[in-house]
Parts: structure tokens; C-alpha cells; sequence
């Protein structure tokens, strides 16, 4: 993908540099030494921006793009999203890897997104409510076109007619809630972060087992996001579990299994 703004000015940089290096011409004909082919994109793709982001985010500059780019997106806010990338399989992720993405902002993911050699088709946006986000993006918004639309405007992507399948499939990732068995029961992930300060240092159970993200666990202690994560009991029938450094609540759905 390329952004076009961004190749101009670069472009315009080198002429300038090749011209000043000439030197002042009395003639009405300027020399000017032709510019290599892909040298734009070259420059681009080493700029001092690019250079700082690798440092920034290396693991969003190691990804193959074979099978295209997932850039997960949430909100902090009404205004305030957040960007993360992967490389695309044929799997949805995990709940621990989308946990892992550092936050990039829009300005950075489409530098970012700037030097892979890669079609916009076949980069797939999936917005995501990160547990970390106290602001809810309901089903409504990430399904109404002009919401992806939109996000992809932001990371400067070329918005298709129709929407590629993989989109599709994209989308549905949002659908997709963490979920974990405990004494028989089932709780869902609520998307809150808890507010429980001075607590216990004991955990109540741990999760010893998982199931794939798409299935429903059938045992206790098992989750479709992963093992080995401590929970404590919460009030109103809800667990919270501790991962990452965070306390998430949990809270019981039997009516949905």
C-alpha cells in the first residue's frame, strides 16, 4: 500500500537535494539526475518517522502479508482509537494476542501500513472491545458499513463497492465474547475492568484448561481465551480474573448456554 501525500513529499525532498547538489545552472535547461525506479518507496520505507516507529512497534514490522494484514481497532473514547496489527491466518486470535497489541494511533498504523507491499483489499479492519476500554462499541456501530468506512478513511485505505468476504468473516470476531466455566456455571466477559481496591491476595480457582475461541467451554475451570489466569469471586454472581497486570469482571449467563 502506498500513501500517495506521503511518497509526494519524499519525492519532492530527493529532487530538491539532487538539484541543490548541481549547483546553479546559467542555462534555461536544467540537469537533473533521474531517480531509480522504486527509490520513492525505498526512501519512504527509511524515513525518520518509519525509523521511529520501528522502534516504537518492531513486532507490526515483522508480519508476512501472504494471506493480507488484520488491523484491530478500539475505542478509548468517542474520539480516541486505538491500532494494533497481525499478520492473517486462516484462525481467529486469541484473546492473550489481541491482549498483547500495543495501542498505535491512526497517524501511526497508516505509516505503518505504508511499507507493506501489499494491496488495501487485503487488509481486513476488526473492531474489537478491548477489556481495557470502558467505552462500549455496540453491535450497531461495527456493523454499519460507514463505521468501517470510516476507519479505513483514518488509516488512508481504499474503500471498495462491495465488501471483500474476509471482511465478512472479519466482522465477525466482534461477535466472538471470552467466556469461562466455573462450578458449573458460565460467565461472559462484561468488557469492564474492576474497582476493587485492597483485595485478598488468595486467588479462588484458576483456569487450567481452554477450548477454541469459537466453542463454549464444557468443563470447570476452562476458557475459550487461553489457561492459566487466577480468578477471584466477585459480588452479583460475577468472577473477576487477573490478567495482564488487570483485574476483569466476569459475570454469570446461564440463560445463554
Amino acid at each position: 500500500m502506498k500513501k500517495k501525500l506521503y511518497g509526494t513529499i519524499c519525492l519532492c525532498g530527493l529532487v530538491l537535494i539532487v538539484l541543490c547538489a548541481c549547483g546553479k545552472n546559467t542555462n534555461s535547461e536544467v540537469n537533473v539526475t533521474p531517480i531509480p525506479d522504486g527509490l520513492e518507496s525505498e526512501y519512504e520505507r527509511n524515513s525518520p518517522e518509519i525509523e521511529k516507529l520501528r522502534e516504537k512497534y518492531p513486532e507490526y514490522f515483522a508480519l508476512g502479508t501472504f494471506k493480507g494484514l488484520e488491523v484491530y481497532v478500539w475505542q478509548m473514547a468517542e474520539d480516541d482509537y486505538r491500532f494494533g496489527l497481525m499478520q492473517g491466518t486462516n484462525r481467529m486470535k486469541t484473546l492473550e494476542e489481541m491482549m498483547a497489541l500495543k495501542g498505535a494511533t491512526s497517524e501511526e498504523m497508516a505509516l505503518i501500513l505504508s511499507t507493506f507491499d501489499i494491496e488495501d483489499r487485503d487488509i481486513f479492519v476488526i473492531p474489537w472491545q478491548n477489556p481495557i476500554s470502558g467505552y462500549m462499541v455496540t453491535d450497531d456501530m461495527v456493523k454499519d458499513p460507514e463505521y468501517i468506512g470510516n476507519i479505513r478513511i483514518m488509516l488512508g485505505l481504499d474503500l471498495d463497492e462491495e465488501q471483500p468476504p474476509k471482511q465478512e468473516e472479519a466482522d465477525a470476531m466482534y461477535d466472538r465474547i471470552p467466556v469461562v466455566r466455573v462450578n458449573g456455571k458460565l460467565y461472559y466477559d462484561t468488557g469492564r475492568e474492576s474497582t476493587i481496591s485492597g483485595r485478598c491476595g488468595n486467588m479462588d480457582g484458576e483456569i487450567t484448561s481452554t477450548v477454541d475461541e469459537t466453542e463454549i467451554p464444557t468443563k470447570d475451570n476452562q476458557s475459550n481465551f487461553g489457561s492459566g489466569f487466577g480468578y477471584q469471586y466477585g459480588a452479583d454472581d460475577t468472577i473477576e480474573i487477573y490478567m495482564n497486570e488487570t483485574w476483569f469482571v466476569f459475570e454469570c449467563r446461564e440463560e445463554s448456554e
